[in-house]
């Protein structure tokens, strides 16, 4: 994780801030805390979610995951720690490790295999050289070094050899094709002795040179037409070794989905709420206006659509709602009966994890981005109800953040 320089004492929006040399406690780091105040928690704060290092705060107690946050998927899912390693959830269980919460919008994978812990090659087609050969083989401890045990728990990969003589090259076609001509992202756990590449039928790919590790390789491409599908080639003389197989109609690849035939997986939605949030904003006077700070990572800022940090309200036209934009910009967009201010920053100019801070307020209403204030509005308003609260995702399920939510904190304005 980085650690924000800023300046001694307390900013405005009333959340203290700290030197270089002490990083703030509830970062999980032995910081100097606040005189008189010792919790990982922010005074003024009514509401933190750490989910980095798992802890909870509700209106002043250290509380439990179940009573800050409500979470269904109805699909099992997979999120990688801050290692590397892939973990799996069952259904309805929050995708949460060290890296943050992963809120995901519904993807399919249209691999028609068997791409993890195989047991043969059901939708699986060779070609090219008649010679080579597909296997499924063990390779327990290469998978466990890529951080991939707790997924591919079998320890068996495909092995496609190439190495039996000849200047042809070695196909793998996997069953399962685009159904359209929408841009479509492939993705593998590949590790090879030579040359081997991931394609999308006759629409183009990319190449790799060898890796004696398996490492998740991906490329997004437009099918030439809606019959395409994921072809794994080696080249000749070369083995390669491969799990994980994904092609899902997206403009980057998502945590791996684990196929079993059939006629593609689904990796449903994740639907992130904050439980009895009326009654919060009630006891804490949120809905004279509210505050709050996040951590987000925006390593992947080229996006075709927006992405939801939270949604906080009642309806599409009666709520407010922090957004990044398909343009890298972040949005603060405040609406009661359908009209209020919107605040928008400059498009952010870098990647990675930053700090989001933010005041929804008659009056005062700012963003900042890694503590320097980057868009405000003195408009005057009425805020809207505060029924619910949304994280992760819009209230109508879209919007997807599609990516780690580090921290996030709720307070009452100032």
């Amino acid at each position: 994780m980085s650690y924000i320089l800023r300046s001694a004492g307390f900013a405005p929006g009333g959340s203290p801030s700290w030197p270089l040399s002490q990083p703030p406690c509830w970062r999980g780091f032995a910081g100097a805390p606040v005189p008189g105040f010792s919790a990982w928690w922010q005074p003024g704060d009514v509401l933190a979610l750490d989910f980095v290092n798992s802890r909870y705060m509700r209106e002043g107690e250290t509380a439990s995951l179940g009573a800050v946050l409500s979470a269904s998927r109805t699909s099992p899912a997979t999120w990688f720690t801050d290692a590397g390693i892939l973990q799996p959830f069952d259904a309805n269980v929050p995708a949460i490790t060290d890296r943050g919460l992963y809120a995901g919008g519904q993807r399919v994978n249209k691999c028609r295999n068997f791409n993890a812990n195989p047991t043969g090659l059901t939708g699986m087609s060779k070609q090219g050289n008649a010679a080579a050969t597909l296997t499924v083989v063990d390779d327990t401890a290469e998978l466990a070094a890529a951080g991939l045990g707790g997924i591919c728990i079998s320890g068996k990969a495909f092995r496609l050899d190439n190495t039996f003589g000849g200047a042809t090259t070695a196909y793998i076609l996997v069953s399962g094709v685009t159904g359209n001509t929408n841009p479509h992202t492939m993705s593998a756990y590949m590790r090879s002795t030579g040359s081997a590449r991931l394609v999308l039928s006759s629409s183009g790919g990319t190449n790799w040179g060898a890796s004696a590790v398996y490492a998740r390789r991906s490329a997004t491409v437009t099918p030439a037409n809606s019959s395409q599908q994921l072809v794994i080639e080696a080249a000749p003389g070369v083995i390669v070794w491969f799990v994980l197989n994904q092609l899902e109609e997206a403009s980057f690849a998502s945590p791996p989905i684990v196929t079993e035939g059939g006629t593609g997986t689904t990796r449903l939605a994740d639907a992130v709420a904050v439980p009895g949030f009326a009654a919060l904003v009630a006891s804490e006077s949120l809905q004279d206006g509210f505050a709050g700070k996040a951590i987000v990572d925006v390593t992947r800022l080229a996006d075709p659509a927006s992405r939801c940090v939270f949604d906080l309200g009642v309806a599409t036209g009666d709520r407010v709602r922090l957004d990044i934009l398909a343009d890298n910009r972040i949005e603060l967009a405040i609406a009661n009966g359908g009209s209020g201010p919107v605040l928008q920053t400059a498009a952010l100019a870098a990647t990675g994890q930053i700090e989001l801070e933010w005041q929804a307020r008659s009056g005062a209403s700012f963003i900042r981005v890694d503590g320097a204030t980057a868009a405000g509005n003195s408009d005057t308003f009425t805020m809207p109800e505060l029924a619910d609260a949304h994280l992760g995702q819009s209230r109508s399920g879209a919007s997807a953040l599609n990516g780690p939510l580090g921290y996030l904190s709720l307070r009452r304005a100032v």
